[in-house]
């Protein structure tokens, strides 16, 4: 059949129309299907904290289900151990939540999605994003030019200081470049017995040893860290990390400004009642002062020895190789890494207490201000100084656990510092290799 101009026009108008319609529908159709989230299930809060973010998620896309894997522990070396049990034992999650310390361990054994080509094909969508977070945490989550998570909140280590106390005493706040020299000063005018019975009872600093990232502050400050830069070999044997640990033991048996291990039972209320002058934590403590109604306190970076360097750790969220919904998980991934989940880190004052994180989002962090610490831009003003991530090399769940083992030995006054460290190093070796 001969078709007239006219009918032709139309006809090729008909099938650019639906060349154009059926594109645009297949562009535009959203994610479905299940995924397996994994997340660290530590507080008696958590899990509800994420349903939540799950069912606001569901207003954007309810078509897509979210399955939630809590996996317990105290430490991330707990959650990570868990997490490669979960998989070996035939899970196949989806998406996971995991912080610096668990990066490494997830790459090396092959398990993570590399994103750049996911941000590259959502580059536009995703620049405002980038350009507000940190390139220090965005580097976090790079392995040989491959970002494998998208960062979502992030820690420091600091210091809290109690401010009563130290009007009390007649002592200057802690400056932003004071010094271990500066700290030991402080720390010794306000430990005091206050009932004299020959024991402090009222000590200057509180919060040494435990997980790593409780005791890298004072390595770093050293300008030193506990494995070589390449993760080849453990460090342990430096005189720079040998003097740090000593610090650590001598804060309790020497100086006796520190209580020994076990003495106190809640670091955050004693320093509230004034028994406790300092201690070193990230942001998290900030919601037991403001639900305990305490705002006199403030923070200072870390002091150093003389180098000063803030130690950082950041979480965000990745895709498992293996997932069988990619779409949906990225969707997933993008909500969950947006300022609006973020803004969530901040609260507000009508809603309630501030939560434990630092948002990722320098413009979101700046929440911040409605709460105590006055000096609250020590949280996020600290990533254009000197600062590192905690040390968290591929096998960093058995790492943390001997170095950890060892130093609580130290503290516990049962072991020399030397002593401890060459058998930590000893059995490191086996750990932290390249071979």
């Amino acid at each position: 059949m001969k078709l007239t101009s006219a009918t032709k026009v139309l006809f090729l108008s008909i099938c650019l129309i639906i060349m154009v319609t059926g594109a645009v529908g297949a562009q535009d159709a959203a994610p479905t299907g299940d995924i397996t989230f994994v997340f660290w299930d530590n507080t008696t809060e958590t899990r509800a904290g994420w349903e939540a973010h799950v069912a606001r998620f569901n207003e954007k896309f309810p078509d897509i289900h979210v399955n939630l894997i809590g996996v317990p522990g105290i430490a991330w070396s707990d959650y990570l151990n868990g997490t490669a049990t979960l998989i070996a034992g035939g899970e196949q999650p989806d998406i996971i939540w995991v912080a610096t310390e668990g990066v490494r361990f997830l790459v090396d054994l092959g398990l993570m999605m590399p994103l750049n080509d996911l941000v590259e094909q959502n580059a536009e969508e995703l620049q405002p994003y980038f350009d507000d977070t940190a390139s220090t945490l965005l580097d976090g989550f790079r392995i040989d030019d491959s970002l494998y998570f998208l960062p979502y909140s992030w820690n420091n280590m600091v210091i809290y200081y109690n401010k009563n106390m130290f009007d009390a005493a007649g002592l200057d706040y802690p400056a932003a470049d004071w010094t271990r020299d500066d700290f030991v000063a402080a720390a010794t005018a306000l430990t005091a017995d206050t009932d004299g019975d020959g024991q402090n009872d009222q000590y200057g600093f509180s919060g040494s040893g435990g997980p790593m990232f409780f005791t890298l502050p004072w390595v770093f400050a050293n300008g030193t860290d506990i494995v070589t830069d390449d993760f080849c070999a453990p460090n342990l044997l430096d005189p720079g990390v040998i003097d740090a640990v000593q610090f650590m033991h001598d804060m309790i048996y020497e100086y006796k400004f520190a209580p020994a291990p076990g003495t106190l039972t809640n670091t955050e209320i004693q320093f509230i009642n004034g028994e406790v002058a300092m201690f070193g934590a990230g942001r998290w403590p900030t919601g037991t002062m403001y639900r305990e109604g305490f705002e006199d306190f403030d923070i200072q970076l870390w002091p150093g020895n003389p180098e000063q360097t803030t130690e950082f750790g950041v979480d965000g969220f990745g895709i498992f190789q293996s997932s069988q919904n990619v779409p949906a998980s990225w969707e997933f991934l993008k909500y969950m890494s947006s300022q609006e989940v973020q803004q969530g880190l901040v609260a507000s004052v009508d809603s309630g207490s501030p939560l434990g994180n630092i948002p990722a989002s320098r413009t979101v962090a700046e929440g911040l201000s409605a709460f105590p610490p006055a000096n609250y831009g020590a949280f996020y003003g600290s990533l254009d100084g000197n600062v590192r991530p905690v040390t968290a090399p591929p096998r960093f769940n058995e790492m943390e656990s001997i170095v950890a083992r060892y130093i609580d030995q130290v503290l516990a006054d049962e072991m020399t510092v030397e002593d401890a460290m060459n058998a930590a190093q000893t059995e490191l070796m086996s750990v932290i290799s390249c071979n």
